[in-house]
């Protein structure tokens, strides 16, 4: 079996003594995607590849396309492979334990000077340990983890991948699709995942259907096209066939936790607002994809029971409305089908039940505001 070594860099997280021991999930990831979906990765182990520079107190790592702080001992400028614990800190509150080491309190506190960093303004990988990068591979049959920890080297290419079949992100190995397709699947190898778009898991002798775990697991060879936006790394699929497992491998079989919840990162109106507009949509930025259909049934909007009952009403009258998302931006909105009665507490809930696009739960949230005289 293939060991992989590292150079240890030690560091004391607080947090760590309370933390069941059980094996934790690596990703092996980009700081693209990180940047661009941190609710996933958030306190998450991730490899990423990168240009380390900077002093200890102001270190970085990342690629052209940006970067991220960087909390270590000390500091190896250059070109390398880092691993460490995934920290969004607008996602943490002040008096979190994670925040103890490397006085990263009073460090975010000078920066942040009369306020908390909103979620995913100010990210932090805490270094653990550090290896080269991954070595030149032939740009035709790269190893999956090569592909995705630096696919900007084969964007573009037709190349032929191998991994493990993983349905439609069944397991919650990739933050969501790049695109609606009706043939899309998640492969995996080692600690990495990347999706196939556009060709059906379907050959002679097999045919794995993407929304059931039971074929999961099988190893699979996908010849395609390399693409990345966003964050995302995919295969423009031309065909499938079953492969061997691999003799080598870097990785045992993990228990992958559940999907993170979706967060309401802000709301238009905000929460308690007076003197709203009668004509006003409730707005909603999401953290992470939504399955819009898990909507239905699943939000409420309506007047305030008690401000009814000191107008001498028997209940509050009906509010008729339209819930939609928008996928491209992750956003939420409640469109009053009549404009809102004046002066009237309204009560707007999001029931339990709403899910993402990979099974990820919404907890309930509730949002009260007043209508003011226009």
């Amino acid at each position: 079996m293939r060991v992989r070594t590292f150079t240890s860099i030690a560091i004391l997280v607080a947090a760590a003594a309370s933390v069941p021991a059980q094996p934790q999930p690596r990703r092996a990831t980009t700081i693209t995607a990180i940047r661009n979906y941190p609710g996933f990765y958030h306190q998450q182990t991730v490899l990423v590849v990168g240009e380390v520079k900077g002093t200890l107190e102001r270190a970085t790592i990342g690629t052209e396309e940006g970067a991220i702080r960087l909390i270590a001992r000390e500091v190896r400028e250059g070109r390398t492979e880092a691993r460490g614990q995934l920290l969004d800190i607008g996602r943490l509150s002040q008096d979190d334990p994670r925040l103890i080491p490397f006085n990263l309190l009073d460090r975010i506190r000078a920066q942040y000077q009369d306020r908390w960093p909103k979620p995913g303004e100010e990210l932090l990988l805490l270094l653990a340990n550090t290896a080269p990068p991954p070595a030149a591979t032939d740009v035709k049959s790269p190893p999956l983890r090569t592909l995705a920890m630096e696919p900007a080297k084969f964007d573009g290419q037709k190349v032929s991948i191998v991994g493990q079949f993983r349905g439609r992100n069944l397991f919650g190995d990739l933050p969501e699709a790049p695109a609606q397709n009706r043939f899309q699947f998640v492969l995996r190898s080692s600690d990495a995942a990347v999706w196939v778009m556009g060709v059906q898991p379907k050959g002679k002798t097999f045919n794995f259907d993407p929304a059931k775990r039971v074929d999961t697991g099988r190893w699979v060879k996908v010849d395609g096209t390399v693409r990345t936006a966003k964050g995302l790394t995919w295969l423009e699929g031309t065909s499938i066939d079953l492969a061997p497992a691999p003799e080598e491998t870097t990785e045992v079989a993990i228990d992958v936790p559940p999907p993170p919840p979706i967060e309401i990162l802000f709301t238009a109106p905000a929460e308690g607002e007076a003197d709203v507009r009668s004509t006003e949509r409730i707005r909603m930025q999401l953290s992470r994809d939504l399955d819009p259909a898990t909507l239905k049934d699943h939000v409420r909007l309506s007047y305030s029971a008690a401000d009814s009952k000191e107008r001498g009403e028997a209940q509050p009258p009906s509010i008729a409305f339209t819930a939609s998302y928008t996928r491209e931006n992750r956003a939420l909105e409640i469109k009053p089908n009549e404009p809102l009665e004046r002066f009237r507490l309204v009560k707007m809930e999001i029931l339990e039940g709403v899910k993402g696009t990979d099974g990820g739960a919404m907890a309930p949230f509730t949002l009260t505001f007043t209508t003011g005289g226009s």
